[in-house]
């Protein structure tokens, strides 16, 4: 199967405000047998847990799992080495988050990080959930031209032939070279005039913030 898609999660994460009980939905994937990493924005506000849904092609499959936010990171975007966008980086949410599932995964493989935050990609590829309804979304892929970068690694990527949309975010963005597949970041945000989709991603850089051994 694919490796990106076996590697890539729905997430329904369930806060209390004071105001009655709100479900946020994004996307996420599993970088370890018991690890997902996300956008941190899809798990503000004080979590009383995360669902997790893994996918078989491009339908969420049972079981559903539990996962609680372990870490969050918070990249430094850097300076934009060319004004191809007119994005305001310090107005952009960046920061990363990290759940640790209740129980490790068997029988998924993990996809491995990116360090080398400098060099990046000349194709990319994103997965997202979407939103349908009120369930969790399909599972689909579409590939990324990155268009501007920042000297962090912070990217900007136009969508192929394609729209990222509000339940796509924290969603796995991956390069590939002759090792495999790499997560290069997450989508942090949607570049666009017309809410909820746009053509336009911004990539939160994972590679900046991992750097222990056996990630690459």
């Amino acid at each position: 199967g694919d490796a990106l898609a076996q590697a890539t999660v729905g997430l329904g994460t369930v806060t209390d405000p004071g105001d009655g009980l709100h479900l946020s939905r994004c996307t996420g994937v599993l970088i370890a047998p018991d690890l997902i990493l996300t956008a941190a924005h899809c798990v503000n506000g004080d979590p009383l847990g995360s669902l997790v849904v893994f996918f078989r092609g491009s339908e969420p499959v049972k079981p559903v799992r539990t996962a609680r936010v372990t870490a969050r990171y918070s990249p430094d975007p850097g300076q934009m080495t060319s004004n191809v966008v007119d994005v305001d980086l310090n107005a952009l949410s960046l920061d990363l988050a990290v759940l640790r599932l209740a129980e490790p995964v068997r029988d998924r493989v993990p996809v491995p990080l990116a360090t080398d935050p400098s060099r990046v990609p000349r194709s990319l590829r994103v997965a997202g959930t979407g939103v349908s309804g009120r369930t969790v979304g399909r599972l689909r892929t579409v590939g990324l031209t990155p268009v501007a970068a920042s000297s962090t690694g912070l990217t900007v990527a136009r969508v192929n032939g394609g729209r990222v949309c509000f339940g796509d975010s924290g969603g796995p963005v991956v390069g590939q070279d002759r090792r495999g597949l790499f997560v290069w970041g997450v989508a942090s945000a949607v570049l666009s005039r017309q809410a909820p989709c746009g053509n336009l991603v911004v990539i939160a850089p994972a590679a900046q913030v991992f750097t222990s051994p056996g990630m690459r």
